[in-house]
């Protein structure tokens, strides 16, 4: 591919990264908080997309269709927690057991919304896509709600985590131990943090119905994305995982220089495999060895 292009796949990375860095920090607070590789991650993101699906196609307005799809994420999300990983935490269930029950749960959850909305594709109305330019680089309006969507999201819970509630978060994720001594309540923090990452999921599978459709399957894709940028960026550095997200989507793009688009993906995989080489804490996290 041609260096004319560059400015075009640099847009583009902007755009995907914007939204990979939202989806990095929305699975990379629960990580590292509650030490659950939290696979059904993807399930909230398709459950709320359906949700989205659902009142968008009853004439929601799309800042209704987020709100909504938001609260479903959210609500999603602590089910989950509060049906199956609180009890598996309460009998100190060791991590693959944990991680099994998470793939479970994904993988009932996509056969329940097969059943009841069938396999086809559903895509999400109330959005006027127009083209826009910038020099030699095409973008469209639903390409900058995703930027501007994504940012103010992040931005909320960058601020979120600065109140009381955001340094409890901190607190357990650092020593859950020391924090239940000082009197923090770590079933709180939990639910917390699973309302928080869960309401982001909730947002960003509007955004992603909004370009694709909602399937199913949907959710898959975007966890993938959230887990590489979290852990290139570096598990618990909010910084981290919002750069790790950009780094992802700016590289997967920049390999359109030298790869055809369907292999694109290749570079997401190979960025993960040289961090975890070259520095397994992540390139943005502090090294607690230094």
């Amino acid at each position: 591919m041609s260096l004319n292009a560059l400015p075009q796949l640099l847009l583009n990375g902007f755009f995907a990264g914007s939204f990979y860095a939202m989806m990095a920090l929305s699975w990379g607070l629960i990580f590292s908080t509650a030490k659950i590789f939290h696979f059904a991650h993807a399930l909230v993101f398709t459950v709320a997309a359906y949700g989205a699906w659902m009142v968008a196609s009853q004439g929601m307005p799309i800042v209704g269709t987020f709100i909504v799809a938001a609260a479903v994420g959210a609500l999603a999300g602590l089910a989950i927690d509060r049906g199956i990983y609180r009890p598996l935490r309460r009998r100190n269930a060791l991590q693959l057991n944990v991680f099994l029950a998470s793939l479970g749960v994904l993988l009932a959850g996509e056969a329940v919304i097969q059943f009841v909305f069938g396999v086809q594709a559903r895509s999400i109305q109330g959005f006027t896509l127009s083209p826009l330019r910038l020099g030699r680089a095409g973008f469209t309006t639903l390409e900058i709600l995703v930027v501007v969507v994504s940012w103010v999201v992040i931005g909320a819970v960058v601020l979120f985590m600065r109140t009381r509630q955001g340094t409890a978060i901190r607190a357990v994720e650092s020593n859950p131990e020391l924090s239940r001594a000082m009197g923090i309540n770590d079933e709180k923090v939990y639910r917390n943090v699973f309302l928080v990452g869960s309401a982001m999921a909730g947002v960003g599978a509007v955004l992603f119905s909004l370009q694709e459709t909602a399937s199913p399957t949907m959710g898959i894709e975007p966890l993938i994305a959230a887990f590489i940028g979290a852990f290139v960026g570096g598990i618990g550095s909010i910084g981290g995982a919002i750069l790790g997200g950009l780094l992802l989507g700016m590289m997967e793009n920049l390999g359109g220089i030298f790869l055809p688009g369907h292999l694109q993906v290749i570079v997401a995989f190979l960025l993960l495999f040289i961090v975890l080489l070259v520095r397994p804490v992540g390139l943005f996290a502090r090294d607690t060895k230094a």
